[in-house]
């Protein structure tokens, strides 16, 4: 009975800090902030392989633009090689003839145009050898001295022509035999010489030549020319760049190629070259050729060996040619070095010529109509014909030498020609004569 009163206790009990409205705000504003970021990856990513698709895209399309012009030029080249054989070898048929002072001036005028139009588009294939990463060096034991006396003899009448002295000096050290591609050396050389007559008005031209440490030789083209300002050098070895571009290109012509390609076949050979110049003080133009010196050659030299060559012989041969002009030019070349010529337009026409007649030799175009002239040179191989053959033609690629050796041919020529080049080409795929001194008297 007695009963305390009653009493109530109450008490408030708080929920987590997790649970709280500002932590459900929070996680919230969390869970955007995540799932934005992910949204970022994912664009990143896209964004990563939409740049990478397009860059792998760009590269295929420039990769097709690259194949697309070194086809093209290699075209370009043929499609002008062909009237080029035409123009420079009637220029030539035409300077052996009776021509009066002024005839004779129009016709080297020819000739002089024509070459020029050739240094083009060989400038316009070498580089596109260059950036197709074809460039191939055919390095040999090569006289040096010899190479520079016929670059001196070339380009000192045309210093001469424009009034200017022409100096050549060769230092003692510089050894006689290196091993390199002459014929890349002889490019650079006749580029360089040709530039410092170009643009030197008045005073002298010089070729200096020195050894090079530890190996090699050190090349010195200057000139008392205009000379060069520090923006001019920079720009000087840029493709399509002249020292003052559109002014130097309208007074002096050229296409800005010449003094890159050059650096480019220096570089090929782990050389270099440098350009000292100022205003008004001419350039000097520096080569640095690490090229290894070597001994002589058993062999005696090329120009030996066509010189040795029994050249004067009146030979028989088969000319194997579709176009009209370029078999009339190759033909009086060679009637005007005492060959007998038989000419036939396509591959069925000489294999009938070789049926009936015997050729000391076989020139051949590659590009015939019907059989061409690697399945003719097969066809005349597996028929029994032993002579040698030689392939002409105005392909300018890497790869139709090689396909023409491997095809059966003896040598290989490319338009345009000159009688030069098909009295060489006969020299050295003519069997030599034994030496009367070693022959073996009969018993």
């Amino acid at each position: 009975g007695n009963l305390a009163p009653e009493q109530r206790l109450g008490l408030t009990v708080l929920p987590p800090w997790w649970r709280t409205a500002w932590a459900r705000v929070a996680f919230m504003l969390a869970a955007m902030a995540l799932l934005w970021w992910l949204a970022s990856l994912y664009r990143q990513r896209l964004k990563r392989r939409t740049q990478w698709q397009l860059a792998g895209h760009k590269q295929a399309l420039a990769e097709q633009a690259s194949l697309a012009k070194t086809r093209f030029l290699a075209t370009l080249g043929h499609e002008v090689r062909t009237p080029m054989t035409g123009v420079l070898g009637m220029s030539e048929l035409l300077l052996a003839t009776g021509l009066d002072a002024k005839q004779r001036s129009y016709t080297e005028s020819i000739r002089r145009a024509g070459d020029h139009l050739m240094r083009l588009v060989n400038d316009a294939l070498d580089l596109a050898r260059i950036e197709a990463g074809k460039l191939e060096l055919d390095a040999q034991p090569f006289d040096l001295h010899a190479l520079l006396r016929d670059v001196a003899e070339l380009m000192a009448p045309n210093a001469r022509q424009r009034g200017l002295a022409f100096h050549q000096s060769i230092a003692a050290d510089v050894p006689h035999w290196l091993r390199g591609d002459a014929v890349r050396i002889r490019q650079i050389l006749l580029n360089l010489l040709g530039n410092a007559i170009k643009f030197t008005d008045s005073g002298e031209v010089a070729l200096c030549v020195e050894a090079a440490v530890p190996q090699g030789v050190r090349i010195i083209v200057s000139d008392t020319g205009p000379g060069l300002n520090v923006e001019q050098q920079r720009r000087l070895f840029r493709r399509f760049e002249q020292a003052e571009g559109a002014r130097t290109a309208a007074r002096y012509g050229g296409s800005g190629l010449g003094l890159a390609i050059c650096q480019e076949l220096a570089a090929a050979m782990d050389g270099r070259i440098d350009v000292d110049s100022a205003p008004g003080k001419g350039a000097r133009f520096i080569v640095e050729l690490p090229l290894l010196a070597v001994d002589a050659p058993l062999a005696p030299p090329l120009a030996s060996v066509v010189g040795l060559s029994s050249t004067s012989l009146a030979l028989d041969l088969l000319l194997v040619e579709d176009d009209s002009t370029v078999a009339e030019v190759i033909t009086g070349l060679l009637h005007a070095q005492g060959h007998r010529v038989v000419h036939a337009a396509h591959g069925l026409a000489a294999l009938a010529e070789t049926t009936d007649h015997r050729f000391d030799i076989a020139l051949l175009d590659l590009d015939l109509p019907g059989i061409d002239g690697f399945a003719l040179a097969r066809q005349l191989r597996a028929n029994g014909f032993t002579q040698p053959l030689l392939a002409v033609t105005a392909r300018a690629d890497a790869e139709a030498e090689p396909l023409a050796l491997d095809a059966g041919f003896d040598g290989f020529l490319r338009k345009p020609l000159t009688g030069a080049m098909l009295a060489e080409a006969i020299a050295l795929v003519l069997p030599q004569p034994p030496d009367p001194a070693t022959a073996i008297a009969p018993a």
